[in-house]
């Protein structure tokens, strides 16, 4: 694993830019730019890898068939079918899974007042562990190169020198056919997105594709305006708070959740999350809120699907240098595969017959269907997968 300022250093250090005017000026940053896309292209590439080796793949392919899970290669036409003969299960994760592209966003109603914040926008899921109250241990976000609601790899964020941004990224790739073909999914940085050179705008190497901030930040004020708005095809309430004379907008999750929780102009509020941004506006991603004196909630969104089901049969894998539980389960009377994430995170052993609720999102790796797991709730207690290890 390489680190990205290291190799900026190295490509910076081959080059010599003199700044005396404008122009000049600009055609410096443009070859800064270049280097640094160069730089993120080199650590793309020393730090990919596939999600499953062929010979873990050896062991779970033959153990899913013995389990009555067919492969995709059988059943071509599965993807949003829930009468295949794949199984009812699999073709509701993927009816359940909205397609998503970064960079969507804008207004229905473009009067002044309503300029706070957006209307609609999408984003692609990320998850973060926390670290400390101020900090994030971590990111993942999962990318879905072709729409079809199935993520075809991921991409693991963190921040080396605890500098509050992210500076190191492994990516992941669930199907090895879409290696060559997937979009760039390398993170930008937030200065390529906001220099506001003609380069930024027209050159898509260099569009914001993986988080930046890694810093755990807390809002609180007086609510001053709200809105509903369309995210991933679902409707939230986002909030914004008056900061000096700064405009703070908070996503707040589902707008059904929130329901009789006194989320008004004037409730006071305290938010907990990751900043984000959309276009050129950053948002809160609460994760936690608190409204007025009300007990603080955590905010469960709709990027993933959840499903109640049963363990049928689980293994362990190794999965990049992690064991990490893979399972049959069955969900509403048909089976799949589910990557539960590593066994050092439960502190019982998993077993055949248990019930569990799990949430995550659904991946494609070789010929099979994966539900990636990033909750999983067992008996009264609730885990969080982390999935931030190195490749």
């Amino acid at each position: 694993m390489k680190r990205l300022s290291a190799s900026l250093f190295l490509c910076t250090a081959c080059l010599v830019v003199v700044q005396s005017t404008p122009v000049e000026a600009q055609t410096a940053r443009a070859l800064e730019r270049r280097v640094e896309r160069n730089a993120r292209q080199l650590q793309r590439q020393a730090n990919q890898g596939a999600y499953l080796t062929p010979q873990s793949w050896q062991q779970i392919d033959p153990w899913a068939r013995s389990n009555g899970i067919a492969p995709l290669a059988r059943a071509a036409n599965a993807v949003g079918n829930a009468t295949n003969a794949v199984g009812n299960a699999i073709g509701q994760t993927v009816d359940a899974a909205t397609p998503v592209g970064d960079g969507q966003f804008g207004y229905r109603d473009s009067s002044p007042n309503n300029s706070w914040f957006y209307d609609y926008y999408t984003y692609t899921p990320t998850y973060y562990t926390s670290n400390t109250e101020d900090r994030y241990a971590g990111a993942v976000r999962y990318f879905d190169a072709d729409g079809d609601g199935v993520y075809d790899s991921r991409s693991t964020y963190r921040d080396s020198d605890d500098d509050g941004r992210y500076d190191e990224y492994d990516r992941q790739d669930f199907y090895s056919a879409t290696q060559n073909s997937i979009v760039d999914n390398e993170p930008a940085t937030r200065s390529d997105v906001t220099g506001g050179s003609q380069a930024a705008t027209n050159d898509d190497a260099d569009k914001y594709r993986g988080p930046d901030d890694a810093r755990r930040h807390t809002v609180k004020g007086k609510i001053a305006s709200t809105k509903l708005a369309q995210v991933n095809g679902n409707e939230n309430l986002v909030v914004a708070l008056k900061q000096d004379v700064e405009t703070v907008a908070i996503d707040l999750g589902p707008a059904a959740d929130l329901q009789g929780k006194n989320v008004e102009v004037g409730s006071m509020i305290v938010a907990t999350g990751a900043m984000e941004t959309i276009g050129d506006k950053d948002v809160l991603i609460a994760e936690r809120v608190q409204i007025g004196n009300r007990d603080a909630i955590d905010i469960e969104r709709n990027a993933t699907q959840r499903f109640d089901a049963e363990i049928i049969d689980v293994k362990s894998t190794t999965i990049g240098s992690t064991e990490h539980y893979m399972a049959i389960v069955e969900i509403n009377g048909e089976r799949q595969l589910a990557d539960l994430g590593p066994v050092a995170t439960y502190k019982v052993e998993l077993q055949p017959s248990t019930k569990v609720t799990i949430q995550g999102v659904p991946v494609q790796t070789q010929d099979h269907r994966v539900f990636m797991a990033e909750q999983v709730r067992l008996g009264d207690e609730v885990i969080r997968i982390r999935r931030t290890h190195s490749l």
